[in-house]
């Protein structure tokens, strides 16, 4: 008879700073493959070749330049009472660009479904259409003179081709940059993850004769990091990054020792919950380890420091310094500017100061629009 195999229960063990990260990252189907990509990852993520027609920023620039050009026929046509002449344009001109701008934004997700050449000649085409249609019912009622019906026409194709031209500049402009944050994201996880996966295997190696049973926790720790890292999306709140930066501050003190104390004041988890960038901080608490207290002999510390303001919260993450610190690349910092800066607009600022034995860092982190729901 077969000896039925015995299954030896795991016995993990928990930590308090690490219990968030274990429960971020044990919500994974066991029976989904590791290295899944996440939802909204690039690798995922649908683009168009048409605009926006329903966002106000389309709008604004739609109604600015056929005021402008309104203003530039009602010159043209009487340059000794242009205010008398512009009053009429202006109206037709208005009501056809809100109009059109009405119709493309009701059809805009049946336009994506087109094939790519009926993307670009239905948008182009459509104001045309509705612009000879206005023209129509303004000859009905007397506002408009019969024979101005081809040359307005005819500017209305002009105008439409030239503003659909510039509006999939824009588009293709806002892919782009799109592209190059999530590279730049991409990029700068593969710098954070081998670097740290090396100390911390070295870590793991030295405690495994010295201190099995603290080699097993820091073992855990990371694979609970990485799996909760590799899970992370484009964005995340800002207690999950939080989340993030205090594992690897545990799994760096079991590194350093003695050489490193870490000191928080957070507020609680709940009143966290604003949108932001994944990867932001923890590039910059990575940087203070490796900068401020790695080149040093003595004791150093690394404080992590978040508390609410007017327009979302200020993080300041400080380290001290010594002798050895050098002054860095400021890649981090950079990436880390840059990827706010895209997400927030001029409304996020990351600030550097160096002050006697101390480097500090200063995030402002503003409430994005898309927050208002997790924060309720």
């Amino acid at each position: 008879m077969d000896a039925l195999p015995l299954k030896v229960p795991t016995v993990r063990r928990h930590t308090p700073g690490s219990r968030g990260i274990r429960e971020m990252a044990d919500t994974r189907n066991p029976e989904e493959p590791e290295t899944r990509a996440p939802s909204n990852s690039p690798a995922t993520t649908e683009t168009h070749l048409l605009p926006d027609f329903c966002s106000a920023e389309t709008l604004l620039r739609v109604f600015v330049v056929v005021g402008l050009l309104a203003l530039a026929m009602a010159l043209l046509r009487d340059p000794s009472d242009p205010l008398t002449t512009l009053a009429p344009i202006l109206i037709f001109a208005f009501w056809v660009a809100f109009s059109s701008l009405l119709l493309l934004c009701l059809l805009q997700r049946w336009l994506r479904q087109l094939p790519m050449l009926w993307q670009v000649v239905m948008p182009t085409l459509l104001p045309v259409v509705n612009t000879a249609a206005v023209h129509l019912v303004a000859e009905r009622y007397f506002f408009a003179a019969s024979e101005d019906r081809l040359r307005v026409i005819a500017v209305a194709a002009l105008l439409s081709l030239i503003a659909m031209r510039y509006f999939y500049l824009i588009a293709a402009w806002k892919r782009e940059l799109q592209m190059v944050a999530r590279a730049r994201e991409q990029a700068l996880r593969a710098r954070v993850r081998p670097h740290f996966l090396f100390n911390s295997m070295n870590t793991i190696a030295s405690l495994c004769h010295s201190d099995p049973e603290r080699a097993e926790q820091v073992t855990l720790d990371l694979a609970d990091l990485f799996r909760a890292t590799f899970a992370t999306g484009v964005t995340h709140s800002l207690a999950e990054e939080l989340r993030l930066a205090r594992a690897y501050l545990e799994i760096e003190q079991t590194r350093f020792g003695e050489r490193l104390q870490v000191q928080w004041d957070v507020p609680p988890d709940h009143e966290l919950g604003i949108s932001l960038p994944s990867l932001v901080l923890l590039p910059l608490v990575e940087n203070a380890v490796q900068h401020g207290i790695a080149p040093n002999r003595v004791a150093g510390s690394v404080s992590v420091m978040v508390r609410p303001v007017k327009s979302g919260f200020l993080a300041e993450i400080v380290n001290s310094t010594g002798t050895h610190t050098g002054a860095g690349t400021h890649t981090a910092g950079d990436e880390v500017r840059a990827r706010l800066h895209q997400h927030f607009g001029d409304r996020a600022s990351v600030r550097v100061t160096r002050e006697p034995g101390r480097y500090r860092v200063r995030v402002e982190l503003p409430v994005s629009n898309d927050t208002a729901g997790s924060n309720q």
